[in-house]
């Protein structure tokens, strides 16, 4: 389990494979387990790469709601890249790690190849009736009955957790490993700072390398935001992931794989 300190903190990641440097950062709640579909199908051609964003994983979790921002996670990033001497990769990011790759792309464009966006915005929010106080609620009971606590509300109440857990209920346990494997204050402060982010929308049209838009078919709140980065980016490509819903990853790798591996054979290097 290793772990480096950057910027005053210790991230852990996992590594496995030679090459090409392939670069995964993960959603909110997640960590570098949500890509072991993904080590297991490229390790053996790429330098296969994760992180955990601090306040997640087995990485450090800073007390100070300052110490957390979208920019800040990307300079981790980049941070954790340098130190280990990549110069060059293709960038992979779902969700939350969408928006770090975003941030890191237009910020350090020279250090990227390709990049890859999963069920991710470039900052066009829509925010749904309730959804701030549902949030408030959500972190009241991080702080005050813990993680699990708040993960059981969400699950409850949430229309969006309700009917995805409904329509595939092993992704209930998932969810909620995911949830417990992270810190309160990763849980309360990384969420506030989606709001902070963006949007780049109006940047995108820098972007100039091969450009993946991933979207699981059933992912309904990301449709307009995919379609905004896809008109957006020059030349991207676009994949509807059958039956998957915001984790296409790992709900059905075995499709998610084809995609990125069909992208990586045009990814230029050099």
């Amino acid at each position: 389990m290793p772990r480096i300190k950057v910027n005053d903190i210790l991230l852990h990641y996992e590594e496995s494979g030679r090459g090409e440097a392939v670069v995964f950062l993960h959603g909110y709640t997640g960590s570098t387990k949500d890509w072991v579909n993904q080590f297991k199908a490229f390790s053996s051609r790429y330098r296969t790469m994760a992180v955990d964003c601090r306040g997640h994983g087995l990485s450090d979790a800073p007390t100070a709601e300052e110490e957390y921002s979208i920019r800040i996670f990307s300079e981790d990033v980049f941070a954790w890249l340098q130190t280990l001497g990549i110069r060059r990769c293709c960038l992979v990011g779902h969700s939350m790690g969408g928006f770090q790759a975003l941030e890191f792309i237009l910020n350090h464009p020279e250090l990227v190849r390709g990049l890859v966006l999963v069920d991710t915005s470039s900052g066009d929010w829509e925010v749904a009736p309730g959804a701030e106080e549902l949030r408030a609620k959500l972190d009241e009971l991080a702080r005050t009955a813990g993680l699990e606590a708040a993960f059981e509300y969400d699950a409850a109440v949430n229309p969006v957790r309700v009917q995805r857990f409904k329509a595939h209920p092993e992704l209930r346990e998932i969810t909620r490993q995911k949830v417990l494997q992270t810190s309160v204050d990763g849980y309360v402060y990384v969420a506030r700072t989606f709001r902070r982010w963006g949007p780049v929308t109006d940047r995108l049209q820098e972007i100039n390398v091969p450009v993946l838009i991933v979207r699981g078919e059933e992912d309904a709140g990301f449709v307009k935001a995919t379609e905004i980065m896809k008109g957006c980016i020059d030349g991207s490509e676009l994949v509807v992931v059958p039956g998957a819903g915001h984790n296409p990853h790992e709900e059905k790798p075995e499709i998610f794989n084809e995609a990125m591996e069909s992208f990586l054979a045009g990814v230029r290097w050099a």
